[in-house]
């Protein structure tokens, strides 16, 4: 019986590289609580969640709002949660957000357990609406004209407005950069600069620019990006302002005065509803969580599989919450530059897939065991379709990595599907059922 479970690697943008998502395991779980979404029971089945949630510098945050398919909960002391929600077929959304940082979005296709996430700190700062005032963090700077601002009533605000900003890695903000394009096409992304920017009155209610009003936004270059990739600039590749929806997982591209120069992008915020596809309307949302993003029309995904490797090598210490085998992932922008991200995997994810990646480039995806794992569990093999380029694989006491050609585009957006048109799960990659045109296995000998 098997779950499919999935993750995301979010997209490298380095210099706009069109990265992809490192999504998802099938999994099964030993452990006291199942994991498993079992064939024929999907109706009646629970699946269930637990995790925790923490800041930048891995310290938990209690008080968080986790909303999983519409079920709140509320992180503990030590910013842990718990939920189980009736099985759905067609996954979960996860948001998870609190006040003071930056809100973070994933979709999961099944239960699990012991997740980590991670919600980047916002900059607060306290302005006077009824003046001019100017945000500036070292990543982005806001604009925001007098008396612009209004209550969910629409009603003008006057009194002290608090703004949070908050920036997102190129690897790490919302969703799994799918996206939804003007002309209503579903496309991936490859992030060149990514940040929230959210206000609330005095009495913590929501604040949002008036229907109509304007505020100027400078979003510059990450720092793993580097500077604004040439295709863009050349206008070679199709980039875009894109604004998050998080109760579809989607970003939704925008009309936003979209400027990009060497070091950053000039847009605008808008005040009004967010306009949808195809209805490129003079508002876009006007606050919320923001893009700046190269669009892939034709992406690659890639399988990566864990086979034969003991309980000790993910969790050595026997501990309640394993820390678990680490992957490390380099992947190739359209800068021709590599961007890292790295996440941990438990016994429970007998694979994972990379997906939304520049397809037919060079990527390296490698592991490491957690402090205190048996120096047998490094004893491992490590192959991969297309074969590893000259020099690969490499191993160590604590890992081992590989550099191999992402392949050919699959052939869709976003997860992987089989050949019935179902998201691909542990059984499919088993008999080759998948699309991906690239492939990797770390077995234990």
């Amino acid at each position: 019986m098997t779950a499919m479970k999935r993750w995301w690697l979010a997209m490298l943008a380095p210099a706009m590289l069109s990265l992809g998502c490192l999504e998802g395991a099938d999994a099964r779980s030993s452990g006291p609580v199942s994991e498993e979404l079992r064939e024929g029971e999907a109706a009646l089945a629970s699946a269930v969640f637990t995790g925790t949630v923490k800041d930048a510098y891995g310290k938990p945050i209690p008080g968080a709002t986790v909303t999983l398919n519409g079920v709140n909960r509320t992180t503990d002391s030590s910013g842990k949660y718990f939920v189980s929600v009736t099985a759905a077929s067609e996954g979960y959304i996860l948001n998870v957000n609190k006040a003071g940082y930056g809100p973070v979005t994933e979709f999961l296709s099944a239960g699990k357990l012991n997740a980590v996430h991670v919600l980047p700190q916002a900059t607060v700062r306290q302005i006077n609406p009824t003046v001019n005032s100017v945000i500036e963090t070292a990543d982005v700077q806001i604009s925001i004209p007098a008396n612009s601002l209004v209550n969910a009533a629409g009603q003008p605000v006057t009194d002290t407005v608090l703004v949070s900003v908050a920036t997102y890695a190129p690897l790490s903000m919302p969703g799994d950069f799918t996206a939804v394009n003007a002309s209503g096409k579903t496309v991936a992304l490859e992030s060149i600069g990514a940040f929230f920017v959210g206000a609330t009155d005095s009495k913590g209610g929501a604040v949002n620019l008036g229907q109509n009003k304007t505020a100027q936004v400078f979003l510059r270059v990450p720092a793993q990006v580097k500077t604004m990739p040439a295709c863009v600039l050349e206008k070679k590749c199709r980039a875009a302002m894109w604004r998050f929806d998080n109760t579809t997982n989607r970003w939704v591209e925008q009309n936003a005065n979209f400027n990009p120069t060497s070091t950053g992008t000039n847009f605008t915020l808008i005040g009004g509803p967010a306009s949808r596809p195809g209805n490129l309307v003079p508002t876009n949302g006007g606050l919320g969580t923001w893009n700046a993003d190269i669009e892939k029309t034709a992406p690659a995904c890639t399988i990566v599989q864990f086979v034969g490797f003991d309980e000790s090598c993910y969790n050595p210490s026997g501990s309640p919450t394993p820390p678990g085998i680490t992957v490390n992932l380099q992947l190739m922008n359209a800068a021709g530059t590599y961007l890292t991200r790295t996440d941990t995997v438990q016994s429970d994810a007998l694979f994972i897939a990379l997906y939304n990646t520049r397809a037919n480039v060079e990527q390296e995806v490698g592991i490491t065991f957690p402090p205190g794992a048996p120096e047998s569990c490094a004893n491992m093999t490590i192959t991969s379709t297309p074969d590893a380029v000259g020099g690969y694989p490499v191993y160590t006491p604590s890992g081992g990595f590989t550099r191999f050609d992402s392949g050919a585009p699959w052939g869709g957006v976003g997860f992987p599907k089989d050949s019935m048109g179902n998201n691909i799960d542990l059984s499919d990659v088993l008999v080759g059922d998948f699309p991906c045109n690239s492939q990797v296995t770390f077995q234990h000998l």
